[in-house]
């Protein structure tokens, strides 16, 4: 298993650097999205270690053709040059009858299949790449139909899931979805998140997944109960934060992973260069 980190804007790049040297990350997640205006020379010299992309506003299911096209364009000539471990996007809802949603939505699992289906292999298509999509923090009960979905569409479309371990816990901790039902679902995946989850402000209460604090005692039962079914050969498992980047905090959680998974979680004493 390699553990990773995401790595969303430029400001943190001075803490993606010290876990890197310290060799508590193997590889860096990109969100890619907030990189597309960066030289593509410039940006595949940035890291001495694999990366991941992580497409985050691509809105594949409901964008425009040409937008597509050329956001494509420009991942593709990205994703031969880096050679990424993962390709990874959403399956969520971005608007609601033509207006921007302030948070992501949860999609009909049921009634939006079709269309899903139909998206996802055109979208594997234009980025040549085989994708690999998230599963949901749900806070409906129409949760309860995601694992079966993303095991049909993975049939369907030859896509792969990035299961969000501490996503299955909000879904589990918001309407019940049974931990146990997610089980075939990390047998055939190879690409795992985990993050920090809070309550929302306002009650009754909802569990969000706000990557902002340190793994719950529920993800890290959760990841250790199924220690057997996420770690197989070419497994990575990305530590998200995008708040509260308190550096000994996030160094501590990603110890916890290393200990997890990894069969010598002593971090190695040579230091990599990185640039």
């Amino acid at each position: 298993m390699k553990i990773g980190f995401n790595f969303t804007l430029g400001e943190t790049l001075p803490l993606v650097r010290s876990l890197l040297a310290s060799g508590r990350i193997d590889y860096v997640e990109l969100l890619i999205d907030n990189f597309l205006a960066v030289p593509e020379e410039e940006l595949a010299a940035g890291f001495d270690v694999p990366v991941g992309f992580h497409i985050m506003f691509s809105k594949f299911i409901e964008a425009d053709e040409a937008a597509l096209d050329s956001l494509a364009s420009r991942l593709r000539s990205l994703i031969d040059r880096m050679n990424p471990l993962y390709v990874s996007d959403h399956v969520a809802r971005f608007t609601h009858d033509g207006r921007q949603l302030y948070h992501l939505a949860e999609i009909d699992y049921a009634a939006d299949y079709g269309r899903v289906r139909e998206r996802v292999d055109w979208w594997q298509q234009r980025l040549g790449r085989r994708l690999f999509l998230e599963n949901y923090p749900s806070i409906l009960d129409g949760g309860h139909d995601a694992p079966a979905f993303f095991e049909r569409l993975c049939r369907d479309t030859g896509c792969g899931v990035l299961f969000d371990a501490s996503n299955a816990v909000c879904a589990h901790l918001n309407c019940g979805v049974p931990l146990e039902a997610w089980d075939g679902v990390i047998d055939a995946s190879r690409h795992f998140h985990t993050a920090g989850y809070n309550l929302s402000i306002l009650q009754p209460h909802l569990v969000l997944d706000t990557h902002d604090r340190a793994l719950s005692e529920a993800t890290m039962a959760f990841l250790e109960s199924r220690r057997g079914l996420f770690d197989k050969p070419g497994a990575t498992m990305t530590y998200e934060r995008d708040d509260n980047f308190d550096e000994a905090d996030i160094a501590a959680d990603l110890d916890r992973l290393r200990a997890l998974f990894v069969r010598d979680p002593v971090a190695p004493a040579l230091e990599r260069a990185v640039p």
